[in-house]
């Protein structure tokens, strides 16, 4: 006969690994949220390495990890950082990129790669680094990038343990998470190049420019202004540029100059500056803010316009100054394109797109993050209302548009929603992008709904100028967004359809229930 302590000993064990399990999910969520954040202060991409392993191995609870880098020349992996391995081997060791290889197969295949038993592994060779450390089990994924991948996420242990579908999942996401970031950091090696370009047209234009930091300090202003006002750098510092004000709008022009910088509202106002000549001459100055992806002001842009000859001529000054007013608009538009938001935004277009696409993703993952922990009962949390959150915050990034979502409550797995969420968000904001090329925005439609067999369905459509001729999703990996769909895609065990409306466009995804893919799911033995 079971005695009833023996039934109650039983059961707070169940309770002590469910509660350990849930809390070790939660710390990889943190490490995930808190890597982050890391991510994009931090300007060292081998520092940025270091730390993604660092943060692997503790989230996975294991000693070893590492990152690769693929060398295309050589077919092969450099273990550029890492975590428990002897001393030489990080930055100098290099591992096998050909499919018998765990590393090779996941980068080729961009499928993840889970060995157990590495002892009884019949699949891949054993690389030499890790029989000699050890190692009885290692999880690759691939670390993607805009146009090429850039390596795999390793992580092993030396324990006979178990890694998981979970751990596949939090793996994938922290891979994601370091490619956008990689991609950010190379980018950002060319902002120096784009300040010089900078201060090389900021001194071309017609145009007194400055800059201020984000309390509103100047600390830098084109030859041009040195030129007028016959002033230097020292003498322009602590607010030295105040004393070529006119005395009688010098108030009202450092306050409202200062309203600006407390509000982080872009400044306008119209007032006389002292030359190097003594005589005072009206300028139309304008200061526009740049901000981080957060909203705060990291950095202002002003130019100063000499617009006294409008202001003398009385019959031309409409005229005028609109011409000045599109000038200085113009002037604006080619610092931003050069130079823009220095942390963020560069001159390259294309390469403009990618790190605000990049920083879109972040964010969102973010953002999926926070629902998803505010909602969640530590399994399962309801996808309806998670995505109607999600569309709520969607909508407030694009006014312009208008985003209906209908749904039913549909249970599912809390590890699974991170990816779902960041499908949803791709094909929204590709909506916003191509669907309305001719701006006005419109009607983007979200909807949810489950099968007899309890698969998912989740669609995204518009109204707007349909899929291009030939347009296959599957053949579309010029960019990063629709690699980044297929793979979400991969990783949910799901499928994807385009159709065409009339008018408009539609992505439907289709997504195996919770226990199908549970059911269909082996990991490598």
């Amino acid at each position: 006969m079971i005695r009833p302590t023996q039934i109650q000993r039983s059961t707070a064990l169940q309770v002590d690994g469910t509660a350990e399990e849930l809390k070790r999910r939660l710390r990889q969520q943190q490490i995930l949220a808190e890597f982050g954040l890391f991510a994009f202060r931090c300007d060292d991409i081998g520092a940025l390495l270091q730390a993604a392993s660092a943060s692997c191995a503790e989230a996975m609870q294991t000693p070893f990890c590492k990152v690769l880098e693929y060398m295309p020349g050589e077919n092969r992996f450099l273990v550029k950082a890492g975590v428990g391995w002897r001393p030489g081997l990080v930055g100098c060791a290099t591992v096998g990129g050909d499919l018998e290889s765990p590393a090779g197969y996941a980068f080729h295949t961009g499928e993840p790669v889970i060995s157990n038993h590495l002892e009884g592994e019949t699949r891949f060779r054993t690389p030499l680094m890790l029989a000699e450390h050890g190692i009885k089990r290692a999880m690759n994924v691939l670390i993607a990038g805009e146009h090429q991948p850039y390596g795999v996420l390793e992580t092993d242990s030396g324990d006979s343990g178990k890694f998981d579908e979970p751990d596949i999942y939090f793996l994938q996401s922290m891979a994601n998470l370091l490619g956008v970031a990689i991609e950010e950091k190379r980018v950002h090696a060319k902002l120096a190049e784009n300040e010089r370009q900078f201060r090389l047209l900021a001194g071309s234009i017609p145009q007194l420019v400055w800059m201020a930091d984000a309390a509103g300090s100047l600390f830098w202003f084109n030859q041009r202004w040195y030129d007028f006002t016959g002033s230097d750098s020292d003498a322009m510092k602590e607010g030295g540029w105040m004393e070529l004000l006119h005395p009688e709008h010098r108030d009202r022009v450092t306050a409202r100059l200062q309203k600006s910088w407390d509000t982080g509202e872009p400044w306008e106002d119209t007032f006389p500056l002292r030359g190097a000549n003594g005589v005072y001459r009206w300028f139309l100055s304008r200061a526009m803010p740049f901000k981080d992806g957060d909203g705060r002001v990291v950095r202002w842009f002003g130019t100063n316009t000499d617009i006294t000859e409008q202001r003398e001529a009385e019959e031309r000054q409409k005229m005028l100054s609109q011409e000045v007013s599109h000038r200085v608009k113009n002037s604006l538009a080619m610092v931003a394109s050069l130079l823009g938001l220095q942390s963020r935004v560069v001159a390259n277009e294309e390469v403009r797109r990618a790190i605000a696409d990049a920083q879109t993703r972040v964010q969102t993952i973010a953002q999926v993050h926070d629902q998803l922990w505010r909602r969640y009962d530590a399994n399962n949390i309801d996808l309806a209302g998670f995505l109607q959150g999600l569309c709520v915050k969607l909508q407030e990034t694009s006014l312009e548009h208008r985003i209906q979502f209908e749904g039913e409550p549909v249970s599912i797995r809390t590890d699974r929603v991170i990816p779902i969420g960041i499908l949803v968000n791709e094909l929204v904001t590709n909506a916003f992008k191509y669907a309305y090329p001719e701006g006005g925005g419109g009607q983007v439609r979200v909807s949810l709904a489950t099968e007899e067999d309890g698969s998912i369905v989740m669609s995204v459509s518009d109204r707007g100028v349909g899929l291009p001729h030939g347009f296959d999703l599957s053949r579309s990996t010029s960019s990063l967004g629709t690699r980044l769909i297929s793979a979400m895609v991969r990783q949910l065990s799901g499928t994807i359809q385009t159709s065409r409306l009339q008018p408009g466009a539609c992505f439907e995804v289709r997504i195996p229930s919770d226990e199908a893919v549970e059911g269909g799911w082996h990991p490598a033995a």
